[in-house]
């Protein structure tokens, strides 16, 4: 049985994800070698690279369509917390943008969070992709606060997306900067 506070989380993480996959951010440069802030490390499995929080928990979930993977800090009872999300949905083509406007859609109607950004982006190894940066207000667990949250909707050339979705509460000490994450993406070969 799911606990209330699994369901509330799993909430979040989702609108945080449909919110940011589908919008825009601050471009930025997915070429080259990525840059590894001090205290972070690099995930490098699913096609892809990307920095996460050193310490962090990695958990990989098979789906149907494609694998999701979580990041999470291992302390979680200070709620929210800083989350790092990736799926991948495979065979996607043509409803790539489809689904990225349904993205937005549920973030603005049920997030409630303000899209700051939203824009095409381009990545080495993609046939489009889409970053979005977005602000929800504080709602519910243990010590409310706002999240901010940055996203990337990728199409791969073999038409799977990919969605990479960081999520952090603006609170002191918090170690996740979601910029961060989405800046270092990168497609492998």
């Amino acid at each position: 049985m799911t606990s209330p506070r699994h369901s509330f989380i799993t909430a979040c993480v989702v609108t945080a994800a449909a919110v940011l996959a589908g919008c825009g951010g601050s471009g930025g440069d997915f070429s080259g070698d990525a840059k590894v802030p001090h205290g972070y490390k690099t995930y490098d499995d699913n096609g892809v690279s990307f920095v996460y929080p050193a310490g962090w928990q990695v958990a990989s979930h098979d789906a149907a369509d494609g694998p999701t993977v979580e990041i999470t800090p291992t302390d979680k009872t200070q709620t929210p917390y800083g989350l790092i999300r990736l799926s991948v949905q495979t065979g996607v083509g043509d409803r790539f943008k489809s689904l990225a406007d349904q993205r937005r859609i549920v973030l603005r109607d049920t997030g409630n969070a303000k899209i700051e950004s939203d824009e095409k982006v381009d990545i080495p190894g993609a046939k489009q992709a889409l970053r979005a940066t977005a602000t929800a207000p504080p709602g519910q667990g243990s010590d409310p606060a706002e999240v901010s949250s940055d996203s990337l909707d990728v199409l791969r050339v073999n038409n799977d997306m990919l969605v990479l979705t960081a999520a952090a509460p603006k609170r002191d000490g918090q170690p996740l900067d979601p910029k961060a994450v989405i800046d270092s993406f990168r497609v492998k070969g």
